[in-house]
Protein backbone atom coordinates (compact mmCIF):
# COMPACT_ATOMS: atom_id res chain seq x y z
CA UNK A 1 0.00 0.00 0.00
CA UNK A 2 1.17 3.51 -0.75
CA UNK A 3 2.97 5.17 2.16
CA UNK A 4 1.22 8.00 3.94
CA UNK A 5 2.00 10.71 6.44
CA UNK A 6 -0.35 10.87 9.49
CA UNK A 7 -3.57 12.64 8.57
CA UNK A 8 -2.77 12.77 4.87
CA UNK A 9 -4.76 10.60 2.49
CA UNK A 10 -4.75 10.50 -1.30
CA UNK A 11 -7.92 9.23 -2.94
CA UNK A 12 -9.20 8.63 -6.45
CA UNK A 13 -12.83 8.93 -7.53
CA UNK A 14 -13.54 6.99 -10.71
CA UNK A 15 -16.68 7.97 -12.58
CA UNK A 16 -16.41 11.52 -11.26
CA UNK A 17 -18.81 12.84 -13.91
CA UNK A 18 -21.51 10.20 -13.31
CA UNK A 19 -24.56 10.86 -11.15
CA UNK A 20 -23.15 8.67 -8.37
CA UNK A 21 -19.69 10.18 -8.75
CA UNK A 22 -20.95 13.74 -8.41
CA UNK A 23 -22.90 12.80 -5.28
CA UNK A 24 -19.90 11.04 -3.76
CA UNK A 25 -17.77 14.12 -4.38
CA UNK A 26 -20.38 16.31 -2.71
CA UNK A 27 -20.56 14.06 0.36
CA UNK A 28 -16.77 13.89 0.63
CA UNK A 29 -16.72 17.68 0.74
CA UNK A 30 -19.49 17.91 3.32
CA UNK A 31 -17.96 15.37 5.70
CA UNK A 32 -14.50 16.99 5.49
CA UNK A 33 -12.41 13.85 5.27
CA UNK A 34 -8.67 14.46 5.85
CA UNK A 35 -7.80 14.23 2.17
CA UNK A 36 -4.59 15.69 0.94
CA UNK A 37 -5.59 14.98 -2.65
CA UNK A 38 -8.66 13.75 -4.52
CA UNK A 39 -8.02 12.63 -8.07
CA UNK A 40 -11.10 12.88 -10.30
CA UNK A 41 -11.11 10.25 -13.05
CA UNK A 42 -13.45 9.20 -15.82
CA UNK A 43 -13.55 7.99 -19.41
CA UNK A 44 -11.61 9.82 -22.10
CA UNK A 45 -14.71 11.40 -23.64
CA UNK A 46 -15.17 13.61 -20.57
CA UNK A 47 -11.51 14.28 -19.78
CA UNK A 48 -10.66 17.93 -19.27
CA UNK A 49 -14.05 18.67 -17.74
CA UNK A 50 -13.61 21.47 -15.21
CA UNK A 51 -15.14 21.07 -11.77
CA UNK A 52 -14.09 21.85 -8.21
CA UNK A 53 -13.43 20.14 -4.90
CA UNK A 54 -13.27 21.77 -1.47
CA UNK A 55 -13.31 25.22 -3.06
CA UNK A 56 -10.44 24.53 -5.43
CA UNK A 57 -10.65 23.99 -9.21
CA UNK A 58 -10.27 20.38 -10.36
CA UNK A 59 -10.10 18.72 -13.76
CA UNK A 60 -11.50 15.30 -14.63
CA UNK A 61 -8.70 13.14 -16.00
CA UNK A 62 -8.51 9.81 -17.83
CA UNK A 63 -6.93 6.75 -16.21
CA UNK A 64 -3.26 6.41 -17.13
CA UNK A 65 -0.44 3.98 -16.46
CA UNK A 66 0.69 5.77 -13.29
CA UNK A 67 -2.69 7.00 -12.11
CA UNK A 68 -2.88 5.00 -8.88
CA UNK A 69 0.70 5.54 -7.72
CA UNK A 70 0.56 7.15 -4.29
CA UNK A 71 -3.24 6.67 -4.04
CA UNK A 72 -4.43 5.09 -0.78
CA UNK A 73 -8.00 4.23 -1.76
CA UNK A 74 -10.10 4.39 -4.92
CA UNK A 75 -13.87 4.82 -5.06
CA UNK A 76 -15.42 3.30 -8.18
CA UNK A 77 -18.66 5.18 -8.87
CA UNK A 78 -18.55 4.34 -12.56
CA UNK A 79 -20.23 1.72 -14.72
CA UNK A 80 -19.48 -1.97 -14.27
CA UNK A 81 -17.49 -1.99 -17.52
CA UNK A 82 -15.32 0.94 -16.34
CA UNK A 83 -14.66 -0.80 -13.03
CA UNK A 84 -13.82 -4.00 -14.88
CA UNK A 85 -11.28 -2.14 -17.01
CA UNK A 86 -9.37 -0.47 -14.15
CA UNK A 87 -9.85 -2.16 -10.77
CA UNK A 88 -6.90 -4.53 -11.10
CA UNK A 89 -4.61 -1.62 -11.89
CA UNK A 90 -5.76 0.05 -8.68
CA UNK A 91 -5.35 -3.15 -6.69
CA UNK A 92 -1.86 -3.82 -8.05
CA UNK A 93 -0.85 -0.31 -7.05
CA UNK A 94 -1.69 -1.18 -3.45
CA UNK A 95 -4.70 1.05 -2.87
CA UNK A 96 -7.92 -0.05 -1.23
CA UNK A 97 -11.08 -0.18 -3.32
CA UNK A 98 -14.66 0.90 -2.60
CA UNK A 99 -17.00 -0.33 -5.34
CA UNK A 100 -20.39 1.28 -6.02
CA UNK A 101 -20.74 -0.36 -9.43
CA UNK A 102 -21.20 -3.87 -7.92
CA UNK A 103 -18.85 -5.39 -10.47
CA UNK A 104 -16.55 -6.72 -7.74
CA UNK A 105 -19.26 -8.46 -5.71
CA UNK A 106 -18.30 -11.78 -7.31
CA UNK A 107 -14.67 -11.47 -6.18
CA UNK A 108 -13.85 -13.90 -3.36
CA UNK A 109 -11.96 -11.31 -1.30
CA UNK A 110 -14.60 -8.59 -1.64
CA UNK A 111 -16.58 -7.60 1.46
CA UNK A 112 -20.11 -6.21 1.37
CA UNK A 113 -20.34 -3.26 3.74
CA UNK A 114 -23.26 -1.19 5.04
CA UNK A 115 -22.01 1.06 7.86
CA UNK A 116 -25.15 3.18 7.55
CA UNK A 117 -27.06 0.35 9.22
CA UNK A 118 -25.38 0.98 12.55
CA UNK A 119 -25.83 4.13 14.64
CA UNK A 120 -22.75 5.97 15.99
CA UNK A 121 -20.91 4.09 18.71
CA UNK A 122 -22.64 0.74 18.21
CA UNK A 123 -21.00 -2.45 17.08
CA UNK A 124 -22.52 -5.47 15.42
CA UNK A 125 -21.67 -9.07 14.91
CA UNK A 126 -20.35 -10.16 11.55
CA UNK A 127 -21.00 -13.37 9.71
CA UNK A 128 -17.25 -14.04 9.48
CA UNK A 129 -16.04 -11.76 12.27
CA UNK A 130 -14.21 -9.69 9.67
CA UNK A 131 -13.09 -6.14 10.40
CA UNK A 132 -13.04 -3.02 8.31
CA UNK A 133 -9.27 -2.81 8.42
CA UNK A 134 -9.00 -6.26 6.80
CA UNK A 135 -11.20 -5.29 3.87
CA UNK A 136 -8.95 -3.99 1.12
CA UNK A 137 -11.84 -4.43 -1.35
CA UNK A 138 -15.25 -3.23 -0.20
CA UNK A 139 -18.50 -3.38 -2.13
CA UNK A 140 -20.97 -0.75 -0.95
CA UNK A 141 -24.30 -2.45 -0.27
CA UNK A 142 -27.24 -1.61 -2.51
CA UNK A 143 -29.18 1.26 -0.86
CA UNK A 144 -32.46 -0.67 -1.12
CA UNK A 145 -30.97 -3.60 0.76
CA UNK A 146 -29.76 -1.16 3.42
CA UNK A 147 -33.29 0.22 3.81
CA UNK A 148 -35.05 -3.14 4.04
CA UNK A 149 -32.46 -4.81 6.25
CA UNK A 150 -32.50 -1.81 8.57
CA UNK A 151 -36.28 -2.00 8.94
CA UNK A 152 -36.29 -5.74 9.61
CA UNK A 153 -33.40 -5.55 12.06
CA UNK A 154 -35.03 -2.76 14.08
CA UNK A 155 -38.43 -4.47 14.17
CA UNK A 156 -36.77 -7.72 15.25
CA UNK A 157 -35.59 -5.97 18.41
CA UNK A 158 -39.23 -5.47 19.43
CA UNK A 159 -40.82 -8.69 18.17
CA UNK A 160 -40.17 -11.72 15.98
CA UNK A 161 -40.77 -10.88 12.31
CA UNK A 162 -42.60 -13.93 10.95
CA UNK A 163 -42.98 -12.87 7.32
CA UNK A 164 -42.18 -9.86 5.18
CA UNK A 165 -42.63 -8.63 1.63
CA UNK A 166 -41.69 -5.48 -0.24
CA UNK A 167 -42.67 -3.84 -3.51
CA UNK A 168 -39.94 -1.51 -4.77
CA UNK A 169 -40.26 1.28 -7.33
CA UNK A 170 -36.94 1.90 -9.06
CA UNK A 171 -36.03 5.30 -10.57
CA UNK A 172 -34.49 5.91 -13.98
CA UNK A 173 -31.30 7.28 -12.37
CA UNK A 174 -30.30 3.72 -11.44
CA UNK A 175 -29.38 3.52 -15.14
CA UNK A 176 -27.24 6.63 -14.79
CA UNK A 177 -27.53 9.87 -16.71
CA UNK A 178 -28.52 7.94 -19.85
CA UNK A 179 -31.60 6.56 -18.08
CA UNK A 180 -32.67 9.98 -16.82
CA UNK A 181 -32.23 11.53 -20.25
CA UNK A 182 -34.18 8.77 -22.00
CA UNK A 183 -37.13 9.15 -19.61
CA UNK A 184 -37.03 12.90 -20.25
CA UNK A 185 -36.92 12.45 -24.03
CA UNK A 186 -39.72 9.87 -23.92
CA UNK A 187 -41.94 12.29 -22.04
CA UNK A 188 -41.27 15.15 -24.46
CA UNK A 189 -41.75 12.91 -27.51
CA UNK A 190 -45.05 11.50 -26.24
CA UNK A 191 -46.44 14.97 -25.60
CA UNK A 192 -45.35 15.97 -29.12
CA UNK A 193 -46.83 12.78 -30.65
CA UNK A 194 -43.39 11.70 -31.85
CA UNK A 195 -41.61 8.35 -31.79
CA UNK A 196 -40.03 7.73 -28.40
CA UNK A 197 -36.43 6.58 -27.80
CA UNK A 198 -36.04 3.13 -26.19
CA UNK A 199 -32.30 2.53 -26.10
CA UNK A 200 -31.99 2.17 -22.31
CA UNK A 201 -35.30 0.67 -21.19
CA UNK A 202 -36.30 -0.95 -24.50
CA UNK A 203 -39.88 -0.05 -23.59
CA UNK A 204 -42.06 2.96 -22.88
CA UNK A 205 -41.39 4.04 -19.30
CA UNK A 206 -42.86 7.54 -19.44
CA UNK A 207 -46.44 7.62 -18.08
CA UNK A 208 -46.05 3.91 -17.42
CA UNK A 209 -45.02 1.32 -14.83
CA UNK A 210 -43.01 -1.72 -15.89
CA UNK A 211 -42.78 -5.18 -14.35
CA UNK A 212 -39.93 -5.82 -16.74
CA UNK A 213 -37.98 -3.80 -19.28
CA UNK A 214 -37.56 -4.75 -22.92
CA UNK A 215 -35.42 -7.70 -23.99
CA UNK A 216 -32.48 -5.45 -24.93
CA UNK A 217 -32.36 -3.57 -21.62
CA UNK A 218 -29.40 -4.55 -19.41
CA UNK A 219 -29.16 -5.32 -16.61
CA UNK A 220 -32.71 -6.62 -16.46
CA UNK A 221 -35.11 -5.80 -13.65
CA UNK A 222 -34.89 -9.43 -12.55
CA UNK A 223 -31.10 -9.20 -12.29
CA UNK A 224 -31.35 -6.00 -10.26
CA UNK A 225 -33.95 -7.58 -8.01
CA UNK A 226 -31.67 -10.58 -7.47
CA UNK A 227 -28.85 -8.24 -6.46
CA UNK A 228 -31.00 -6.57 -3.81
CA UNK A 229 -32.08 -9.98 -2.49
CA UNK A 230 -28.48 -11.23 -2.44
CA UNK A 231 -27.28 -8.18 -0.55
CA UNK A 232 -30.16 -8.58 1.91
CA UNK A 233 -29.24 -12.21 2.62
CA UNK A 234 -25.60 -11.29 3.06
CA UNK A 235 -26.26 -8.36 5.40
CA UNK A 236 -28.78 -10.39 7.40
CA UNK A 237 -26.51 -13.38 7.93
CA UNK A 238 -29.63 -15.38 8.79
CA UNK A 239 -30.53 -13.10 11.71
CA UNK A 240 -33.70 -11.71 10.10
CA UNK A 241 -36.37 -13.14 7.84
CA UNK A 242 -35.77 -12.89 4.09
CA UNK A 243 -38.58 -10.80 2.55
CA UNK A 244 -40.32 -11.57 -0.70
CA UNK A 245 -39.38 -8.87 -3.21
CA UNK A 246 -40.88 -7.37 -6.35
CA UNK A 247 -38.95 -4.68 -8.21
CA UNK A 248 -40.84 -2.41 -10.62
CA UNK A 249 -39.47 0.20 -13.01
CA UNK A 250 -41.19 3.49 -12.20
CA UNK A 251 -41.36 6.69 -14.29
CA UNK A 252 -39.33 8.53 -11.64
CA UNK A 253 -36.13 10.42 -12.32
CA UNK A 254 -34.54 10.05 -8.88
CA UNK A 255 -35.35 8.34 -5.61
CA UNK A 256 -36.63 4.93 -4.56
CA UNK A 257 -40.07 4.54 -3.09
CA UNK A 258 -41.24 1.27 -1.57
CA UNK A 259 -43.91 -0.39 0.50
CA UNK A 260 -42.97 -3.02 3.06
CA UNK A 261 -45.41 -5.50 4.65
CA UNK A 262 -44.40 -7.27 7.85
CA UNK A 263 -46.13 -9.83 10.03
CA UNK A 264 -45.01 -10.04 13.65
CA UNK A 265 -45.36 -12.88 16.15
CA UNK A 266 -47.78 -10.79 18.22
CA UNK A 267 -49.63 -7.49 17.78
CA UNK A 268 -47.75 -4.32 18.70
CA UNK A 269 -49.11 -0.78 18.82
CA UNK A 270 -48.30 1.12 15.62
CA UNK A 271 -46.95 4.04 17.65
CA UNK A 272 -44.51 1.69 19.39
CA UNK A 273 -43.21 0.41 16.05
CA UNK A 274 -42.82 3.98 14.80
CA UNK A 275 -40.69 4.78 17.84
CA UNK A 276 -38.58 1.68 17.18
CA UNK A 277 -38.01 2.71 13.56
CA UNK A 278 -37.39 6.41 14.20
CA UNK A 279 -33.58 6.31 14.37
CA UNK A 280 -30.76 6.80 11.91
CA UNK A 281 -30.64 6.16 9.06
CA UNK A 282 -34.45 6.35 9.23
CA UNK A 283 -36.76 9.24 9.97
CA UNK A 284 -40.46 8.56 10.57
CA UNK A 285 -42.74 11.25 9.09
CA UNK A 286 -45.95 10.96 11.12
CA UNK A 287 -47.68 14.02 9.69
CA UNK A 288 -46.83 13.83 5.99
CA UNK A 289 -46.25 10.73 3.92
CA UNK A 290 -42.73 10.74 2.49
CA UNK A 291 -42.11 10.94 -1.23
CA UNK A 292 -39.13 10.99 -3.56
CA UNK A 293 -39.55 14.77 -3.67
CA UNK A 294 -39.35 15.22 0.10
CA UNK A 295 -36.48 12.70 0.23
CA UNK A 296 -34.35 14.50 -2.37
CA UNK A 297 -30.88 15.31 -0.99
CA UNK A 298 -31.88 13.97 2.44
CA UNK A 299 -29.39 11.93 4.48
CA UNK A 300 -32.28 9.92 5.91
CA UNK A 301 -34.46 7.10 4.66
CA UNK A 302 -37.94 8.54 5.17
CA UNK A 303 -40.73 6.31 6.49
CA UNK A 304 -44.43 7.06 6.76
CA UNK A 305 -46.60 6.26 9.75
CA UNK A 306 -46.98 2.52 10.41
CA UNK A 307 -50.41 1.29 9.29
CA UNK A 308 -51.97 -1.91 10.71
CA UNK A 309 -53.19 -4.38 8.10
CA UNK A 310 -56.95 -4.80 8.69
CA UNK A 311 -56.83 -8.35 7.30
CA UNK A 312 -54.09 -9.58 9.67
CA UNK A 313 -54.03 -8.85 13.38
CA UNK A 314 -50.24 -8.64 13.74
CA UNK A 315 -49.33 -7.33 10.27
CA UNK A 316 -48.34 -3.80 9.29
CA UNK A 317 -47.65 -1.68 6.21
CA UNK A 318 -44.67 0.69 6.02
CA UNK A 319 -44.23 3.20 3.21
CA UNK A 320 -40.80 4.68 2.54
CA UNK A 321 -38.76 6.83 0.17
CA UNK A 322 -35.14 7.89 -0.12
CA UNK A 323 -32.65 9.54 -2.44
CA UNK A 324 -30.86 6.59 -4.07
CA UNK A 325 -27.79 8.61 -5.07
CA UNK A 326 -27.45 10.25 -1.68
CA UNK A 327 -27.76 7.06 0.37
CA UNK A 328 -25.31 5.23 -1.89
CA UNK A 329 -22.78 8.08 -1.61
CA UNK A 330 -23.20 8.33 2.18
CA UNK A 331 -22.62 4.61 2.64
CA UNK A 332 -19.51 4.66 0.44
CA UNK A 333 -18.13 7.66 2.31
CA UNK A 334 -18.74 5.97 5.64
CA UNK A 335 -16.78 2.97 4.35
CA UNK A 336 -13.92 5.34 3.48
CA UNK A 337 -14.10 6.86 6.96
CA UNK A 338 -13.93 3.40 8.51
CA UNK A 339 -10.89 2.53 6.40
CA UNK A 340 -9.14 5.75 7.27
CA UNK A 341 -10.11 5.74 10.93
CA UNK A 342 -9.11 2.16 11.60
CA UNK A 343 -5.80 2.53 9.82
CA UNK A 344 -4.77 5.90 11.22
CA UNK A 345 -6.75 6.48 14.39
CA UNK A 346 -7.59 10.00 13.17
CA UNK A 347 -11.33 9.47 12.71
CA UNK A 348 -13.55 7.76 15.28
CA UNK A 349 -15.35 4.81 13.72
CA UNK A 350 -19.00 5.93 13.64
CA UNK A 351 -20.65 2.64 12.85
CA UNK A 352 -18.39 -0.18 13.90
CA UNK A 353 -20.11 -2.22 11.21
CA UNK A 354 -17.97 -5.27 10.43
CA UNK A 355 -17.61 -6.43 6.87
CA UNK A 356 -19.44 -9.43 5.47
CA UNK A 357 -17.96 -11.78 2.92
CA UNK A 358 -19.93 -11.89 -0.30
Amino acid sequence: MASRQPGEWNAALLGASTLKGKEVKAVLEERSLPLRRLLLLDSEDVQGQLTDFDGEPAIVQPVGAETFQGIHFAIFAASESFTQAHWRQAQESGCRIIDLSYFLESESNACLQAPLLMPPGETAESGDNGRMDSAAMAVSAHPMSIALQGILALLSRRSVVVRAAATIFEPASEHGQAGVEELHRQTISLLAFQEIPKKIFDAQLSFNLLARNGEQSRPTLQERQQRIAHHLRTLSGGRTVQPALRLLQAPLYHGYSFTCWVELAQPVEAEVLEAVLDQRPFSVCREDQPSVISAAASNDILLGSVEPDPAHEAAYWIWGAFDNLRIAALNATRIAEEMMGVASGTIPAESGRPSVRL
